[in-house]
């Protein structure tokens, strides 16, 4: 075949590794839309990619050994990828929705869900399988440069992926959107299937019958010596063992990467992108280095044990860095840390290439030398290369199902790296014992000791912990520490702040913190639909948390049953330490917690309810499927008529148009919209019906409450929070852009979204826009006393601005202006001493 040619043939091969991972990572979204944001969706994607690429690699690596037109062939796999992929685009999203609500067990639902989603995604990645053996078959055609050809394939082939990967999570999800990036590389796929069949080039393949004399002559001349039948039977064995454990580890290792990098770095979609991309770049690099060094490798078993060691090394190192990210990687470079794009993206890139990328290196090195071990030549290339890459694919299925439901649940995320180098130690003496080498005792020695000390570390030694940064920085008290397959749970306390010191994490995430100004935040959400009217008795509620919105909504007697959906199910538990705020509401008969993501539970139930609010984490932390169109749709489809939403709307971290996209979207689902102002914090209230709000029975209703030491019941002052109704939202801007599903600015946000002036912005355009109370308020008795309010409420708001931008002088005196416009109002006196200690 001549240079050009192979060229082509490259570069096909890359682009098509270029699609795959587009693929991959494009799903591993989509299917969070729809079997929730989770680890075990996540996992769910890896197994079936992995599963379908094995089963792939066998079945069409025979083919692939057969065939006398393979240009054809690979364009029948390309274009069976892209239609496929297609297909399931269409009976994923359209399919599975269909069957919500067929079933009344949610556990068998999500097990039928989950299980008709996996063997979906195996058809094209079945055809996906097929395409390296296909290559082998092209380009090796003898057994000259055998090595190098076979490391160059897998390097050009996970270049591409690593590439199509982070470009897909970095670049196109969030430009041109979820459908479009699926059809991208619908489109490469078929272009390329295209053009290998319009074609006339002509390429010599590797016959599959047996090689000429002259060829195994030729082979066996770049050997020590001639490979008897037991020699290669037993490097068969060497090379099924070794790239089964080898998938096995790099997988599950994945899927716990993936699961600890989002305790010190920003919870995004950007996440599972890097540390798949950069898995595949080391096996690209891997195999690069073995296209340079493969023909000078004598002894193939000795190399895949010293290569095995290095994997357990540098996983073991990897752990290490990995607890200490904080003092290693971030807190040296202070100042550069605080810029945006080095705390979000370039500490992130530094902790990959320490920890992801040495022992994906190793890995991807020992690839093209186990297809030589098990090939022993051009016989047989791709058929060969196929079983090689299902017992690999295999063991790649079977790491992330042991890491995802039996090692992070029982163990935790550092001893189940534990585990998974005690089990590549086991296969390294395991290999000890068949491999003669003139050291090979000193070999078995040193890793049988070794096991032995790690084996009673891992047995012994405490839970290894991982802390999010904010805690380590500020060295806070942890008085809890417990961790489950979706998070890692961090109570911690600073007791010099008495009753407010306490603080719960999730990941890097604080889900509350027992501030007064999150607490107002959260009471609002829970308490303001029960005063504008709404005869309420089924709630449900996404994301207990600390539980206080939960007792706010608990607090109203006519409640009778009370759903509340939780991710993380361990908040729960830990939720006596805040009894002063929720009162102990996890011991309400009422509540029925519920363990799962909350928009998967709404689209999967048929139940409707009188409330449905929600306190998620901010968008760019992880729940920005909770600020879409498509999940407000989803809310407004599980009302009763006259039923309201109540949802909680951050303001920092969000640019202005962010902010009023939000606001817009959620208008665009619930006309009978307003936005209500806690201090740093917002809250959106949609009702599905008409009508506004009657104050003489929300007068009646707050005067009813009893006394809150943490949230000031007083009419007037709850009234005066209100800031938009549906008139001020319909007169935004034309340019300011509905948030959806397929288009997310909350989950794939601007850089400058995380400009610390965004609060101060949003906290002043809301103030400083404020709608007439009346047109949110029926029969105010009394226009005077609530226009006091809302001065006095204005001067606070000048006080939080002063406050943000470091004036605490002015804060301070914009605060007492407050207390002197409005002397009725009993909060600013208790924000006074809060504050400034007076």
């Amino acid at each position: 075949m001549s240079k050009k040619n192979n060229i082509i043939i490259y570069l096909i091969i890359f682009l098509a590794g270029f699609s795959f991972l587009i693929y991959e990572v494009s799903w591993n979204r989509y299917l969070s839309l729809i079997l929730g944001t989770t680890v075990t969706a996540s996992t769910i994607v890896l197994m079936a990619f992995m599963a379908g690429f094995g089963f792939g690699s066998l079945q069409l690596g025979k083919q692939a050994n057969k065939t006398n037109n393979p240009k054809k062939l690979l364009a029948i796999m390309l274009s069976g990828i892209a239609i496929m992929s297609l297909l399931n685009f269409f009976l994923i999203g359209k399919l599975i929705p269909a069957l919500y609500g067929l079933f009344t067990n949610n556990f068998i639902a999500d097990l039928i869900f989950f299980t008709l989603t996996f063997v979906l995604l195996l058809f094209p990645a079945f055809f996906m399988g097929g395409v390296i053996p296909l290559a082998n078959r092209i380009l090796i055609v003898d057994n000259k440069n055998i090595e190098k050809k076979l490391g160059t394939i897998y390097a050009v082939e996970t270049l591409g992926s690593t590439i199509g990967g982070l470009f897909a999570g970095f670049v196109l999800l969030g430009t041109i959107g979820q459908y479009n990036t699926i059809f991208v590389a619908v489109a490469i796929n078929l272009l390329i299937a295209i053009y290998l069949m319009i074609t006339k080039t002509t390429h010599r393949v590797a016959s599959s019958h047996p090689v000429s004399k002259h060829q195994t002559t030729t082979h066996r001349a770049t050997q020590s010596h001639p490979v008897s039948n037991s020699e290669k039977n037993k490097n068969k064995k060497i090379a099924i063992i070794s790239t089964f454990f080898i998938g096995f580890t790099i997988l599950a290792l994945q899927i716990i990467w993936l699961r600890v990098f989002k305790i010190y770095f920003t919870n995004t979609s950007y996440t599972f992108s890097l540390i798949t991309a950069f898995v595949i770049l080391g096996l690209s690099i891997g195999s690069w280095i073995y296209r340079k060094r493969g023909n000078n490798i004598k002894n193939n078993d000795i190399i895949i044990l010293r290569s095995i060691i290095l994997i357990i090394l540098f996983s073991v190192i990897g752990l290490i860095i990995l607890k200490n990210i904080p003092e290693l990687i971030m807190f040296p470079f202070k100042e550069l840390s605080e810029k945006t794009i080095i705390r979000l993206f370039i500490i992130p890139l530094i902790a990959s290439i320490l920890i992801v990328l040495p022992p994906s290196i190793v890995s991807g090195f020992t690839f093209p030398l186990v297809w030589k071990m098990y090939s022993n030549g051009a016989k047989n290339i791709s058929k060969n290369v196929g079983k090689i890459l299902m017992f690999n694919t295999i063991g790649s299925v079977i790491g992330p199902a042991v890491a995802t439901f039996f090692l992070i649940p029982l163990l935790g995320v550092g001893k189940s790296i534990l585990i998974i180098v005690l089990a590549m130690l086991g296969l390294a003496i395991y290999l000890t014992f068949i491999i003669k080498h003139k050291k090979i005792s000193i070999y078995k020695n040193t890793l049988i000791g070794i096991s032995l000390v790690l084996l009673i570390f891992t047995l012994f030694a405490n839970k290894i912990q991982f802390v999010p940064p904010s805690i380590k920085k500020f060295e806070k008290k942890i008085i809890s520490y417990n961790e489950t397959v979706e998070g890692t749970l961090i109570l911690v306390d600073e007791p010099e702040k008495g009753i407010f010191g306490k603080s719960t994490f999730v990941n890097n995430s604080s889900v509350i913190g027992s501030n007064y100004d999150a607490i107002k935040a959260v009471k609002m959400v829970g308490h303001i639909p029960f005063f504008a009217n709404l005869k309420c008795e089924k709630v449900l509620i996404i994301g207990f948390g600390i539980g206080v919105t939960t007792s706010a909504i608990a607090s109203h007697s006519e409640v009778k049953k009370i759903d509340c959906v939780e991710l993380v199910s361990g908040l729960t538990k830990i939720a006596h330490n805040y009894k002063e705020f929720n009162f102990g509401v996890y011991n309400d008969k009422r509540l029925n917690i519920i363990k799962g993501d909350g928009r998967h539970f709404l689209q999967t139930t048929t139940n409707k309810y009188d409330l449905i609010s929600c306190d998620p984490t901010h968008p760019v932390l992880g729940s920005g499927n909770l600020y879409t169109k498509e999940y407000f749709e989803q809310c407004y489809k599980h009302l009763n008529d006259n039923g309201m939403v109540s949802q909680y709307l951050p303001l920092h971290k969000l640019r202005k148009e962010d902010l009023q996209g939000i606001i817009k979207t959620f208008y665009s689902i619930f006309p009978n919209s307003s936005v209500w102002l806690g201090q740093y914090h917002a809250i959106l209230l949609g009702k599905k019906g008409e009508g506004k709000i009657d104050f003489a029975t929300w007068k009646t209703k707050v005067e009813a409450m009893p006394k809150d030491d943490f949230f000031y019941l007083e009419p007037y002052h709850i009234a005066s929070s209100v800031v938009f109704d549906s008139k001020k939202i319909e007169n935004f801007p034309d340019n300011v852009k509905i948030n959806t599903d397929d288009k997310s600015y909350t989950e794939f946000f601007a850089l400058n979204s995380f400009k610390s002036e965004n609060l101060y912005e949003n906290l002043k355009y809301l103030s400083e826009n404020r709608c007439d109370p009346n047109d949110i308020f029926e029969n105010i008795d009394s226009q005077m006393r609530i226009d006091e309010f809302i001065e006095g409420n204005i001067k606070l708001m000048e006080s939080l601005y002063f406050s943000l931008k470091g004036n605490k002088n002015v804060a301070q005196e914009k605060l007492q202006e407050a207390c002197n416009v409005n002397p009725n109002n009993q909060e600013y006196p208790f924000l006074m001493k809060f504050y400034y200690g007076n």
